[in-house]
């Protein structure tokens, strides 16, 4: 039985995401989800390093259809640009 205080969360470890808290150019800005932290959700770059951030979980949506990041596990669906 889940724990009142942890919500289930629909993503799963490496799923690319879209965070509509974090906007850029008008548009969402997409990350890779890497855990739950203190009731929020911490994301880190797609394709790229650079610093994590944390976002609302509220605010996050899976891609459609869902994906895995390259080089993480599973097959992405990504095409290489």
């Amino acid at each position: 039985m889940p724990d009142a205080q942890t919500p289930l969360l629909p993503f799963q470890l490496h799923e690319v995401v879209r965070d509509f808290g974090h906007l850029e150019d008008g548009k969402p800005r997409e990350g890779v989800f890497v855990e739950l932290m203190l009731g929020k959700v911490v994301l880190r770059p797609l394709g790229e390093t650079g610093p994590e951030w944390r976002a609302d979980p509220a605010r996050l949506r899976p891609l459609d259809p869902r994906e895995t990041a390259p080089g993480t596990c599973g097959q992405p669906r990504r095409r290489p640009l």
